[in-house]
């Protein structure tokens, strides 16, 4: 099927893991029998026809989560076709999924508290200098656990006082100011801490020494796991502030902060989001926080 090999090159061509791909063909698979039985032809499907499609999923007992997933390989699919010309306007663009529950944020850290876990953030050893740089990172950029491991020295423009995070297959690259304060840290970091990093011996005789352009390494120069990295980082941070639980809870307390600032296509972008939606989703989980919070404090009746 010609339009199935082209659709599988256009996710390829969109950076999509062989993994990713096989999954999303086994959607368009079900949508193209769906479009068979119903003698219906691709190119000429209404909104009104992929609400169809949605009940028919529904009605197979397909959970709304999947559904909102079908719907994402469905748009990606007409993406492709209006690209190739072959319609004029996307049909699922405008495709909502009602009932697919989002994802619950933690409890929101106010911009005193994240500046508090930066400022009191111990650095006795040259491990915690590098530490609470890459903390700085999490609480003033919001930076991803797995695009702080990306991260290489070149990433950091230290004149323009800039950070280049790159993008991937789920999110969009964007480039991000430092704080001032962060631009005197990073700055000793790459030219006295990191290279001192890469002198030390390593801990463990297996770990050999490497040279790296990584901008978050271990001793001796060895790649180090990020995540260890923020997991220690973490346990440091929940010292000074009980309340906080992980490095996604902190990246949802500073896309938060955003919202109240930026409109949603700043937040997007400065979160690195692909889709409107996912920012979107932390304004309405933020509301519904507040709700709780009332009803806590404020009980009716």
């Amino acid at each position: 099927m010609k339009m199935k090999e082209e659709f599988i090159s256009y996710l390829k061509s969109k950076g999509f893991t062989s993994k990713s791909i096989h999954s999303r063909m086994n959607v368009f698979n079900q949508y193209i029998k769906w479009l068979v039985k119903e003698n219906l032809e691709a190119e000429q499907i209404s909104y009104n026809d992929l609400l169809l499609f949605m009940k028919h999923s529904q009605q197979k007992g397909i959970s709304q989560r999947t559904i909102k997933h079908y719907m994402i390989v469905v748009r990606h699919f007409y993406d492709y076709l209006l690209r190739e010309e072959r319609i004029s306007t996307n049909p699922a663009t405008d495709i909502e999924v009602k009932g697919a529950k989002r994802k619950v944020l933690y409890q929101i850290l106010e911009t005193h508290e994240l500046h508090e876990l930066y400022n009191k953030y111990p650095v006795e050893t040259i491990q915690q200098k590098r530490d609470k740089v890459l903390l700085g990172l999490l609480v003033y950029q919001g930076i991803r656990t797995e695009e702080l491991g990306k991260l290489e020295t070149n990433d950091i423009k230290l004149k323009e006082g800039k950070i280049d995070v790159l993008g991937g297959v789920r999110r969009n690259g964007r480039m991000m100011q430092l704080e001032a304060h962060q631009v005197l840290e990073m700055y000793d970091y790459i030219l006295q801490v990191r290279p001192e990093l890469e002198q030390m011996k390593p801990k463990r005789k297996y770990q050999t020494q490497t040279k790296s352009n990584l901008l978050f390494i271990g001793e001796g120069g060895y790649r180090y796991s990020i995540n260890n990295i923020v997991t220690r980082t973490m346990v440091r941070a929940r010292k000074i502030n009980p309340t906080v639980l992980n490095a996604k809870q902190i990246r949802a307390s500073v896309i938060t902060k955003w919202l109240k600032s930026y409109n949603l296509r700043e937040v997007q972008y400065l979160a690195g989001h692909r889709y409107i939606s996912s920012t979107e989703s932390f304004l309405q989980n933020d509301m519904e926080g507040l709700k709780e919070e009332v009803q806590q404090f404020h009980p009716l009746g």
